[in-house]
């Protein structure tokens, strides 16, 4: 007996991520676009002429969720760092965040950098966000903010997880008031 095929498919989840680095963060991202054949979907907002402030990052997501129309099978998600926004701005995005259904916060506490440096070793105090990224290109050459080769952290993944989980010591804080990075809870749902 033949059995006729479904009229369609299971639409595969979306991530949507809205970065605010113009490249650092993109090129970081875009590893982990599964192909044709992959269980999910990424699209990235890049920011674009320095609209980078924790509001206009948000801003990105709404304005695409109205107009893309995508459903609850898309998730969320604002890539900001800490370093030279108040508590107010972010506090006020976390609050933001936390009115929409699926949309999550993955802020880094002074900056992205921080995950990146937690591919390649375990946590120390950074001094700023210059002191993280001064840091992170001693221990690794090859990278320059903007255009790094993020294939070669990918090996690294798992460990950069745990590394940030340790850090996660306030789980349900609006964001991490201390140095830490939450951008494992991105990563662990793409993975």
């Amino acid at each position: 007996m033949l059995r006729r095929r479904p009229a369609y498919k299971n639409p595969k989840r979306l991530f949507v991520i809205s970065t605010e680095g113009e490249k650092t963060e993109p090129i970081y991202f875009e590893e982990f676009h599964p192909g044709r054949d992959g269980g999910y979907r990424i699209h990235i907002l890049r920011t674009l002429n320095g609209k980078s402030c924790p509001r206009e990052v948000l801003e990105r997501l709404i304005q695409y969720e109205k107009k893309a129309r995508l459903g609850s099978n898309t998730e969320y998600w604002a890539v900001i760092d800490r370093d030279a926004w108040s508590a107010a701005e972010l506090d006020d995005v976390s609050r933001e965040i936390a009115k929409h259904e699926n949309y999550h916060l993955a802020l880094s506490n002074p900056c992205f950098e921080l995950w990146l440096w937690l591919h390649l070793r375990h946590n120390r105090p950074f001094n700023g966000r210059q002191d993280c990224q001064r840091s992170l290109i001693r221990e690794w050459p090859d990278f320059v903010k903007g255009d790094y080769d993020a294939s070669k952290l990918m090996p690294m993944v798992q460990q950069a997880c745990e590394r940030a989980k340790e850090l996660d010591v306030a789980p349900d804080a609006k964001w991490p008031e201390e140095q830490a990075t939450w951008v494992y809870r991105l990563i662990e749902r793409l993975r």
